[in-house]
């Protein structure tokens, strides 16, 4: 943890074992969002009247809607995990030499896509079908955010340059 606090020149100045375990975890993380990928495009796709269905049911289909309690369960979980998710990983990102507002916004898009992934199955349900199209942006957001989240910071421990010693510690910096 110290050597994340007085971090100086990025995330490339990090030790290795800690590059590595970073990496890891971005591994993981970026398996398990390509999965996603696949588990939102096999179950809904990504046309309004599919996750529409997906939700919702269509008795003609015979496709039965989630139930309420279905529905609290999947909320449930993903009210700790995505949260979580975005917690770690844009804390990593944020380390990033990044510009500021560039990394702010992709914070933010993330928690906006959080917020909409989980309320568009609600609205979907109980208020309208077209309601689809949140889920849609939903996606959009949170695949923009921890796509950046993942590759961002694997970019800069491993590919970008080091900083040398005097970029770090400029001999001018140290005089009184």
């Amino acid at each position: 943890m110290r050597e994340v606090i007085n971090l100086r020149g990025g995330l490339t100045t990090l030790r290795w074992s800690t590059r590595f375990i970073y990496t890891v975890f971005l591994a993981f993380c970026a398996v398990s969002y390509g999965v996603m990928v696949a588990l939102a495009l096999h179950r809904s796709g990504v046309a309004l009247d599919g996750i529409a269905t997906y939700y919702r049911g269509d008795e003609a289909q015979m496709i039965y809607g989630k139930t309420r309690g279905e529905m609290l369960e999947v909320t449930h979980f993903h009210m700790f995990a995505m949260p979580l998710m975005l917690f770690v990983q844009g804390h990593l990102f944020l380390l990033t030499t990044w510009p500021r507002r560039v990394k702010v916004a992709f914070v933010v898009a993330g928690a906006v896509g959080i917020a909409l992934d989980l309320a568009a199955p609600w609205l979907i349900v109980y208020v309208t079908p077209t309601a689809a199209i949140l889920e849609n942006i939903g996606r959009i957001c949170m695949g923009a955010a921890f796509t950046a989240f993942a590759v961002v910071p694997l970019y800069e421990m491993w590919l970008r340059k080091r900083p040398s010693d005097e970029d770090l510690f400029p001999p001018d910096a140290l005089q009184p």
